[in-house]
């Protein structure tokens, strides 16, 4: 699976993403938002490519922003969490797995950032998209209390191997490996509520 990840400026360094399945051509947009022109040109370099999806992370308006612009050089259904306040066209179960060429993208539920928030997964565990869950080295503004289960029993499980591509560049990186998450970031890595919370404060 080929994965653009697009710095597309917005409210606050967000990063805007593009699957695509080469074998196929069919392809998502995740989180469209930010400079469109930037996502216009780059879905351009690829004239055989089939629109399937839009994905949002969550419904906060620095993430869907450019979904309106895109619908016009992009036609595919909106996805999102059905809690998402964007009106959208399919809501997504936990664990629901979208087919996408040759793999899938699954939609587990995390919520914690914001009671819609999900984070996409491929099917080989080779990439995690996260939104405002997980950040390089930090995790979004929250709930402490929800953020917490999620990041320790919805995230931290997930295969070492997914590369970590997140909604903001703030790290020291814009993308890593979870496996080197798991260690690096505190918000990850931290297994106790209390220490948790004492961490937040550093947001």
């Amino acid at each position: 699976m080929n994965v653009r990840q697009l710095a597309v400026g917005g409210l606050d360094s967000n990063f805007c993403y593009i699957l695509l399945d080469e074998e196929s051509g069919e392809s998502a947009i995740i989180d469209p938002c930010g400079d469109v022109r930037i996502i216009r040109s780059a879905v351009a370099e690829f004239p055989a490519l089939r629109p399937r999806y839009i994905l949002l992370t969550h419904g906060h308006s620095d993430h869907c922003s450019g979904v309106r612009e895109v619908h016009a050089f992009f036609d595919a259904p909106v996805a999102a969490h059905p809690r998402c306040p964007f009106k959208c066209d399919m809501p997504l179960g936990d664990h629901q797995r979208l087919p996408l060429g040759t793999q899938y993208v699954e939609c587990l539920y995390t919520p914690g950032h914001s009671t819609d928030s999900v984070v996409y997964r491929l099917g080989d565990d080779s990439a995690l998209f996260t939104g405002d869950t997980l950040f390089i080295d930090w995790c979004g503004f929250c709930d402490a209390e929800t953020m917490f289960h999620t990041l320790r029993h919805r995230v931290y499980p997930l295969a070492d191997s997914n590369e970590v591509y997140p909604g903001h560049d703030y790290g020291h990186a814009p993308h890593a490996p979870l496996g080197l998450q798991k260690k690096e970031n505190p918000y990850l890595a931290i297994r106790e509520y209390d220490r948790f919370c004492e961490e937040l404060r550093k947001l």
